[in-house]
């Protein structure tokens, strides 16, 4: 493992039974904390619109940034660029992220575990920090760019 990985605390908490997720708490721009799921079937990583506060709008074709649910429905998305990402010690900045309506994956987390999440880890940024995710001991390992 590079010496320069940071291990972050996540937390596995059990949806419905047998259905896990995996969270971790984080800190956007320096200014908003809230808590994430670590999406490895995300491509992108995602914020709810009603969460983030100040971000700068990417020029974009709407054709090019296709959001879809796992029901195949269209999702109305923005791709914008954030300040910073971060995680415990580690931090990643000028992010590209997408802004959605999480509401309705809201309402589920706060039916089944009195919880809202601000968005969701995807692929992008866990291949991009060379992420490993250690269950036994709940850590997210990332590593700083090279």
């Amino acid at each position: 493992m590079n010496k320069q990985a940071t291990r972050i605390p996540i937390e596995i908490i059990e949806l419905e039974t047998q259905s896990f997720h995996l969270i971790v708490k984080c800190t956007l721009n320096g200014e908003q904390t809230g808590d994430m799921v670590i999406d490895t079937g995300a491509s992108k990583t995602v914020f709810d619109r009603n969460f983030v506060l100040n971000y700068q709008h990417k020029d974009q074709d709407k054709d090019d940034l296709q959001s879809c649910g796992l029901g195949g429905e269209d999702i109305d998305s923005d791709l914008v660029e954030i300040t910073s990402l971060s995680f415990g010690d580690f931090t990643s900045e000028a992010l590209n992220v997408v802004l959605i309506d999480l509401n309705h994956i809201n309402k589920m987390y706060e039916k089944h575990c009195q919880r809202q999440i601000c968005g969701l880890l995807g692929s992008d940024f866990l291949l991009n920090h060379q992420a490993i995710i250690d269950y036994q001991k709940s850590l997210l390992i990332l590593n700083k760019n090279q």
